[in-house]
């Protein structure tokens, strides 16, 4: 009887609602998460995330990558500056590449696509997803080497993907990065875009000038493929003024969207000083970017901290500059400046048309952009920097050169830095003395997440033998040849 007279109330309460008996209306939805995927508002996540993997905001994973490239040391501790981590997570395939996919299989399939119109047309929506997703596979292969691409992003269809060569990737970002660009339509801009408004024109450069950058990556393990693809991407259309730097800018009084740096300021009791390499290379050469770069130490002078070694006298060194830790200094993606750099090495390669009174033109106005760049342009200032014997062009030096003056223009950049020196071998940086990788020697890749070697072992193990050393810090990519 009691059980009866529950189930009776029960009924008699659900008819005072209106409702059938197992109906809930909508008790058990969610008003805050979406019944169908919102893909402008998952653009602008993922640019979002673009920027954290140089610049981002809190927790973002990129201390060791301006520590790697030599242009900051740490002080209290010692930690990624001297090497002390060998292995990273994967997180772009559960964060960044799992959003574009979704932004690409909803533009891409006829019957949801109707669902992603309001932002944007199909086509533009898929251009740009296509584009980001192309950076993050490029910044995966260039730290990892080999990694999942042709099988990833599967979902539960497969959990154990290959392990691709970092050869064939790049060969499909080509493909991919050429096809993108021309996939653009005249439809309604993409909305959600927080890096170019929208603009077609602004997202072809940025697609062109990945591919020159990575062609130059080729340069020492498959130079004629390089060239060709370096020229094609030239006639594309590259960035070619500041006005067109790939930059994601901050905002000022937003702790969910501020530049790392401001953020590492100010809870981090391991604050980071200029490196003594960087330093004393800009006072050498009357750089004006110094003072942009770094604050005056104590003694109202300019102090570089040496890697390795513990300093809790903050006051004694040249501490990050005030304007690169602001919350919403700019993080630059990729400039005008590197791509000036890039034609001069392309000059002295053969690769494309000139001599050495070309490759200067191109090596010097890379300089004049970079300090345009960051606001310490003036006729005079750049004038006296191009004077100084360690910066006037030298035919007989000019490879250092570029590549020394590129490795400034890429201050803060830490991952485009480090992938620059490890091809190139300029500026001549060298290890801390108590640098914990294998060889004692400045990384050369991180070492692969660790939970790969036991939930996808075979295609990891593969992986590693392919690389021809253990999976550490001191193994080199396929690209990065002595």
């Amino acid at each position: 009887m009691k059980r009866q007279y529950i189930t009776y109330i029960l009924l008699l309460v659900l008819s005072l609602y209106g409702c059938k008996p197992g109906d809930f209306g909508d008790i058990n939805t969610n008003p805050n998460m979406p019944t169908k995927p919102y893909t402008g508002y998952l653009l602008t996540n993922v640019i979002r995330d673009m920027a954290s993997t140089i610049g981002g905001s809190s927790g973002s994973p990129i201390r060791e990558a301006p520590l790697y490239a030599q242009h900051l040391s740490e002080m209290t501790y010692q930690r990624e500056g001297v090497y002390v981590k060998g292995n990273w997570d994967f997180g772009y395939y559960q964060g960044a590449l799992n959003d574009l996919q979704v932004v690409i299989s909803v533009n891409s399939d006829p019957a949801r696509k109707a669902q992603a119109l309001s932002f944007g047309s199909n086509a533009n929506q898929l251009a740009v997803a296509r584009i980001l997703r192309a950076y993050f596979f490029l910044h995966l292969t260039d730290r990892w080497g080999d990694v999942p691409y042709f099988e990833a992003l599967k979902g539960n269809d497969n959990l154990t993907p290959a392990y691709d060569k970092q050869q064939d990737i790049y060969n499909d970002l080509f493909k991919e990065l050429k096809a993108a660009a021309a996939q653009f339509d005249g439809g309604v801009n993409v909305k959600g875009d927080i890096l170019f408004g929208g603009d077609p024109s602004r997202w072809k450069k940025f697609a062109n000038t990945m591919r020159l950058v990575m062609a130059l990556r080729l340069s020492k393990i498959d130079a004629a493929k390089g060239k060709t693809e370096f020229n094609a991407a030239l006639a594309d259309g590259v960035i070619t003024d500041n006005k067109d730097n790939v930059v994601y800018n901050y905002l000022a009084g937003d702790q969910n969207n501020e530049n790392y740096w401001s953020y590492s300021w100010r809870v981090d009791n391991n604050p980071y000083a200029l490196s003594k390499t960087l330093v004393d290379m800009l006072l050498a050469n009357n750089d004006p970017r110094l003072p942009k770069f770094g604050d005056k130490a104590g003694d109202g002078l300019y102090h570089g901290q040496p890697y390795g070694v513990i300093n809790t006298n903050f006051g004694a060194m040249s501490m990050l500059g005030a304007g690169m830790r602001k919350p919403e200094s700019p993080v630059y993606v990729y400039t005008a400046a590197e791509v000036q750099f890039a034609l001069a090495e392309a000059v002295k390669l053969g690769w494309i048309p000139g001599n050495d009174t070309d490759a200067a033109g191109y090596y010097l106005n890379g300089i004049k952009y970079s300090l345009q760049q960051f606001g310490v342009y003036s006729d005079a200032a750049y004038a006296t920097c191009i004077a100084t014997p360690g910066v006037a062009y030298d035919p007989t030096h000019a490879l250092e050169q570029i590549g020394t003056q590129k490795w400034v223009s890429l201050f803060l950049n830490g991952w485009e830095a480090w992938y620059e020196w490890r091809r190139t071998g300029f500026p001549r940086l060298q290890p801390p003395a108590n640098a914990q990788t294998r060889d004692g020697q400045i990384p050369r890749r991180h070492g692969y997440p660790s939970r790969e070697a036991l939930l996808n072992k075979a295609h990891y193990d593969a992986a590693v033998q392919r690389l021809g050393g253990p999976d550490d810090l001191s193994s080199r990519v396929w690209w990065d040849k002595q």
